[in-house]
This record gives structure tokens, C-alpha cells and sequence, in this order.
């Protein structure tokens, strides 16, 4: 349990400890040892990472960005919402994720997605070591690489990582200082808004942090305090407008906030599931335990900041990496306090490792990588390539896919009913799709086949719908095995022309 030094002994006059100077070895290698764990665990176990069929479809865009040397603004995906407007919130991960496929097949994104999230655990580390002992950074960052271990997927969001913890630091740092940032770190948040679109949550955070600064001035220099927050939020909205789609990006979140209730039904945005064991309750748990036997305290604002985080945390999985690299940011600074760190540590020496040390455990870590990379299968699980090799043969026009399989479709080349960019379809057409595929309205699922010329459906074997196509007299099952399940229409409707992707 983590306490207050009661034995230190402290100099009343400087404040400093009079206990003998004892020296650290571990202190400077912790941020390479979390980085070089959280890498090594992550590129092993590359199944996991790209379980999320998304990556398909990204690494598409990103070729399409390249090749027509612009970012698309209508949709060139779907036949449902072809030619809609649409942009890319995350057009700069797509480039970089397909640099990396281009170049490396599949080991590229998991080694890329992988080297993101072991930065942000390398800055982490070392940014919680300036305010906190040992202990407590370890179990801290542990718990932040356990909690992201289910959500660190290779996708847009895991390359953001490092800018979140710098961000939400810089953030930090000034409102204890009682200043704004400075405006040498408005850099980051123009980086974050090209790369994934929850540069809008940093943008967020000023606000708090802000007035936390305000509330802990002195009134003579609130008004000046006030100005240079005011400058610094106005400069860094402007700096997440200098992308390609300008402040069309910002817009991109609202699209997604106005989905309501259909964002329940993707798995990222449902709730947290207590019904079973996860690292997220155990270190929620935990945290409060701790919190409340110890009587650590929060300032007020900080501690509404925490509580919305937790919240959001709650309510959304996808907040979990949120939740993980900043919440830890947040306390560490009344943690320190509390374990009266400022005083202790004046009694340890951090040791700096040798240099061939340091030069060893880099060549250890790239042999480690080189014989992860050769030695295992990198190939993304649960992809219907049998099926959709069918689906080609049978010339289909109009598909309608299962949810999880939008990727693999774009990948391809074959124009999908639905994917996950729900922001284009709207809260109306996949509240549709979801009553009408868990037939939850049968009549309804009949009507679709027929008023979007379905002639194939590429479903998931677990499907309600699978069932009833399979007693559907104008319909047949053409191909099925343990990953999807094909139907096809006996007669083929009247005018139903081949959807275009956009892709040469």
C-alpha cells in the first residue's frame, strides 16, 4: 500500500532529507523497460491486433489518397450511399498504415500500430517518474497497459497515443504553473487532427485545465492568466482547422454525437461490462480502494475532470484509452504530494544506464522483433475469403454484408450495403439495418432485400437472418463455412447495376 514516509527526516531549514543519499538503477530504465514490454507483447500477439476488420478498408483510402494525390470528400465505398458527401477525419494514419502495408505486408501495421502505443508508455513513464516514486509508476503505467491491451487495435486512434499523453501533459503542467501552454505546442494538436478525428477531446480539455489555472491565481493575475488561455484555446481550435477538409474535421464528431442511441449497438461505443472480469474494473476498483484508505485528495476541478473521464469510461469502451494514458497524468501531481515525494526524493540518486547497456538491450529488443516478424502468422483472423471468392464467381451486384465484414468487402473491391463509417449512413438507416438483420422486424427485412435490389448476402453464420434466407423460397444458400454464410436470390432483380467503389 502505497503511504507517506513517516520516517524520513527532514532538515527544517531547507526542507531537504538528511537520510544518506541512496542510489536508484532502476529509475532510468523503467520508460524503456514498459515500452519494450508493451512492443514485444503487442507485435506477438498480432492476431489480436488486427482483429478489427477496419484496417481493410483504411489501407484502401490511403491508397486512394496516393494515387489521386487528394482526400476523397463524397463517398466511393458503398452502393447504399454512393456519391454522399464523406471525408476521412484520419487521412494521414490511413497514408501511413498503407505506407507500411506497401512496404512490409501485414507485419507493417501491427509493427507500426505496435511502436505507437510503446511510445506513449515510454512517455508516460518518464513524465509520471517527474512527479511520483517507483512504485507507484509502476503499477500505474501497468495498469494503463493492461487496461489498452483490448482497445490497442491496428488503427487511426492507437497513433494518436503519444500525442494524448504530451497533450494532456502540456495541458497539465501549465494549469499547476499557473500559465497557459506555450504556443510551442500547438504543433501537436494540428498532427492529432490529421490523424484521427479525437483531436476534439483534446481540444476539450482546455477548458477545465484552464479554469483550473484561474481558480488557483492570484487575483492579480487572474485577468492576464485569463488572456493568455483565451489566446492559446482560440490559436489551437485554429490549428486543428489546418488540415485538408479545413473545419469540416471538427464537424465529423458532431455527425457522430447526433447518432444517439444506434452508437449502442457498435461494440466500441457500448457500455463497459462489469458481468465479467476486466482490467478496467479491477483498476477502476482499485483506484477508489486506494483513494479512499489512503485520503488522497483532489482540487476540485481536477477531480470533475477524473469523474468525467470515468464516466465516459462507463459508458463508452472506446474511452478506455483515455481513461488509461490520462487519468494517470491527472493524480500524479496530489499523489506525489500526498507520498510527500517532493522531500523524499532528494535521499536517492537516480543512476543513468551505461551506455552499452543501453546500446545492448536496443540490438536484444531488434533480434527479439526480427524473430517475432519471420516466425508468426500475421494474417488478419475471421476474413471470408473463401466467401467472397464466391460472391465474385457469382458476378454480384448488390451485396448485403454483414457489419464486421465491411472491410474485407472495400479490400476487395465490391461496393457494401453498410460499413463502419456510420457517420455517413445516420442514426435512421442503421437503426433499419440493425432491426431488420436481427429480425427484430421481418416484414421490414424482406422489404430491404427487395427495395435495394439485394441479390447476394455475405452474413456472419451466428446471423438471425441466415435462418430465414435459408427458408426463403427465392433464395438459396450458395456458400457457408465457420466464418460466413453466402445467399443468393434465385432470380436476380430487374435493373440492379453493379455498384462502383472508386478504386481503379
Amino acid at each position: 500500500m502505497l503511504s507517506s514516509n513517516s520516517s524520513l527526516q527532514v532538515d527544517p531549514a531547507t526542507g531537504l532529507s538528511l537520510d544518506p543519499v541512496r542510489p536508484d538503477y532502476l529509475r532510468s530504465w523503467l520508460p524503456l523497460i514498459f515500452a519494450a514490454t508493451a512492443y514485444l507483447t503487442l507485435i506477438s500477439r498480432s492476431v489480436t491486433l488486427l482483429s478489427d476488420a477496419d484496417i481493410y478498408w483504411h489501407i484502401v483510402v490511403g491508397q486512394w489518397i496516393i494515387d489521386h494525390r487528394a482526400v476523397p470528400h463524397v463517398d466511393l465505398f458503398s452502393f447504399t450511399m454512393s456519391g454522399a458527401p464523406w471525408i476521412t477525419s484520419a487521412w494521414l494514419s490511413e497514408v501511413l498504415y498503407y505506407a507500411v502495408f506497401k512496404l512490409a505486408g501485414w507485419p507493417g501495421p501491427v509493427m507500426l500500430a505496435a511502436l505507437s502505443a510503446s511510445a506513449a508508455f515510454f512517455l508516460l513513464t518518464r513524465l509520471l517518474l517527474k512527479r511520483l516514486p517507483n512504485v507507484p509508476v509502476v503499477l500505474m503505467v501497468g495498469a494503463a497497459i493492461a487496461m489498452t491491451a483490448t482497445h490497442t487495435l491496428a488503427r487511426p486512434h492507437v497513433l494518436v497515443f503519444p500525442l494524448m499523453v504530451l497533450w494532456a501533459n502540456t495541458l497539465i503542467e501549465a494549469s499547476e504553473q499557473r500559465r497557459a501552454p506555450s504556443l510551442w505546442n500547438l504543433p501537436l494538436v494540428t498532427l492529432w487532427a490529421n490523424l484521427h478525428g479525437s483531436f476534439t477531446l483534446g481540444l476539450a480539455l482546455i477548458g477545465p485545465f484552464a479554469l483550473e489555472a484561474l481558480w488557483t491565481a492570484d487575483k492579480s493575475d487572474r485577468v492576464t492568466v485569463a488572456l493568455q488561455w483565451l489566446r492559446f484555446g482560440g490559436l489551437a481550435i485554429a490549428a486543428a482547422c489546418i488540415t485538408p477538409y479545413g473545419p469540416e474535421s471538427v464537424l465529423v464528431t458532431l455527425r457522430i454525437l447526433k447518432l444517439g442511441s444506434i452508437l449502442s449497438k457498435i461494440g466500441e461505443w457500448q457500455a463497459l461490462d462489469f458481468g465479467e472480469t476486466n482490467p478496467v474494473s479491477v483498476c477502476l476498483i482499485g483506484g477508489a480502494a486506494y483513494a479512499l484508505y489512503s485520503g488522497l485528495k483532489l482540487p476540485p476541478i481536477r477531480l470533475a475532470v477524473l469523474l468525467a473521464v470515468v464516466w465516459q469510461t462507463l459508458a463508452h469502451v472506446r474511452y478506455v484509452d483515455v481513461f488509461a494514458l490520462v487519468a494517470p497524468l491527472l493524480v500524479a501531481g496530489p499523489l506525489g504530494q500526498h507520498l510527500s515525494w517532493p522531500q523524499s526524493q532528494h535521499s536517492r540518486k537516480v543512476v543513468q544506464p551505461a551506455r552499452t547497456a543501453f546500446v545492448a538491450a536496443l540490438a536484444v529488443l531488434i533480434v527479439a522483433t526480427g524473430v517475432i516478424v519471420t516466425t508468426m502468422d500475421h494474417t488478419p483472423p475471421l476474413v471470408p475469403r473463401v466467401a467472397v471468392e464466391k460472391i465474385k464467381e457469382l458476378k454480384a451486384n448488390r451485396v448485403l454484408n454483414d457489419y464486421y465484414f465491411c472491410g474485407y468487402l472495400i479490400f476487395q473491391g465490391i461496393p457494401t450495403f453498410v460499413d463502419s463509417r456510420a457517420e455517413l449512413y445516420g442514426p435512421a438507416f442503421l437503426a433499419r439495418y440493425s432491426r431488420a438483420l436481427s429480425l427484430q422486424d421481418i416484414a421490414d427485412f424482406v422489404r430491404l432485400l427487395d427495395e435495394y435490389k439485394i441479390d447476394t448476402t455475405l452474413l456472419l453464420p451466428s446471423a438471425r437472418a441466415v435462418g430465414l434466407l435459408d427458408r426463403m423460397p427465392d433464395w438459396e444458400r450458395a456458400y457457408a463455412d465457420e466464418v460466413a454464410v453466402v445467399h443468393v436470390r434465385r432470380a436476380r432483380p430487374q435493373n440492379a447495376e453493379p455498384g462502383k467503389t472508386g478504386i481503379p
